[in-house]
């Protein structure tokens, strides 16, 4: 009679006291866990910032109007090779210069600051009411830093220096904005052209280059021209070829716990056998969004901070290890003879909560670095 009092007590599923206390306390450090990866893995405040804010102080545009100089124009005929992951682009534009003398012309001598190896065309020159123009074809690959934290809702700035070989305290280049403009049938692949203009600068170098006129330790400094192109992404589908297998793997391991695996009617073994294949298939997971993140990392490379997908990563990569904890958890539970009812309601409400958790967060991330890059 006792032995059949002992063996109902254990088909009941009336677990002892002290393993409740014990779940109850798994719960809570599960839920601790829960909210130590929320706040790590919170964006920082500059995430998303826009490039232009982060670029380097240049000196604002000062000059006397007792200093001579010459408007500078520009017209893009091309944009291609966009290419984030190397930080270059490749454009092919016009550039003209309209001087009072043709003493002053810079384009012979000016420099293209970001610009690796660039081919210059023959110059055109002409005169035309009493000015004189050049005109010049300048085409190559330029260098630009690119932030793709905030991808697939980054804004980018890429631009064309052009910066004069005189001093700015004897020459000032002005830009011709009513002129310039880019060609509208550009269509560089993946971006859309959103803004473009010309920037009037004064680059400041902490030295006088050698030069005897200037004081010791003085600076020196020199006239600019930034050819400034904004641009959006325009090609959401990448964004969801990259994080496809993260949501899809998500999926299937919610699927897994709110399977029947935990009923009175299988006996230990298969329930034991169900959890086993599960910790496979998680294990699994694993890699697949490791090997994912090495992909992605060869698509969109960040050298400022990690990316909305590096973020996306590393939550689902979290998601897997507590979704790891809970099964061994459950593999313990029925090994000491717990109920396996009070299984199951465990495993539905552990895919449930962790569900509704990464959809929160993930929401939070995407929200958050949209608004930022907005």
């Amino acid at each position: 009679m006792a032995e059949e009092r002992a063996g109902r007590t254990v088909r009941s599923g009336r677990p002892p006291r002290a393993g409740f206390r014990g779940w109850r306390r798994i719960a809570v450090a599960a839920a601790l866990v829960l909210v130590a990866c929320v706040c790590a893995m919170w964006p920082s405040a500059d995430a998303g910032r826009d490039p232009a804010a982060t670029a380097a102080p240049v000196a604002p545009l000062a000059a006397p109007s007792s200093v001579p100089g010459c408007e500078l124009g520009t017209y893009v005929n091309d944009l291609y090779d966009l290419d984030p992951a190397k930080r270059v682009f490749s454009a092919r534009l016009y550039l003209w210069s309209i001087c009072p003398d043709p003493k002053l012309d810079p384009l012979p001598t000016a420099a293209f600051t970001n610009a690796d190896d660039p081919e210059k065309g023959d110059p055109v020159l002409t005169s035309e009411a009493g000015r004189f123009r050049d005109l010049m074809l300048l085409q190559g690959t330029f260098r630009q830093d690119w932030d793709v934290r905030a991808f697939p809702f980054d804004r980018q700035r890429i631009e064309v220096l052009v910066t004069a070989a005189a001093e700015s305290r004897t020459f000032r280049m002005l830009p011709d904005n009513v002129n310039s403009t880019y060609n509208r049938e550009i269509r560089p692949a993946g971006w859309r052209i959103t803004g473009f203009r010309l920037e009037p600068a004064q680059r400041v170098y902490p030295t006088n280059f050698g030069d005897v006129t200037l004081p010791p330790g003085a600076t020196s400094t020199y006239s600019r021209i930034r050819v400034q192109i904004d641009l959006a992404r325009d090609d959401p589908t990448v964004f969801w070829k990259l994080t496809g297998p993260l949501f899809l793997m998500v999926l299937v391991v919610t699927a897994t716990f709110l399977l029947p695996a935990h009923t009175e009617a299988l006996g230990m073994g298969e329930r034991l056998n169900s959890l086993q294949s599960r910790l496979a298939m998680l294990a699994g997971g694993l890699f697949v969004v490791m090997l994912n993140m090495q992909q992605v990392n060869t698509v969109i490379t960040s050298t400022v901070g990690l990316t909305l997908l590096d973020w996306l990563h590393l939550l689902t990569l979290g998601f897997l290890l507590l979704a790891v904890v809970a099964t061994v958890l459950s593999w313990r539970w029925t090994v000491h003879g717990g109920s396996a009812d009070q299984a199951g309601r465990w495993n539905r409400l552990v895919a449930t909560a962790g569900l509704a958790g990464y959809l929160a967060i993930t929401l939070a991330l995407v929200w958050s670095f949209a608004a930022r890059a907005g």
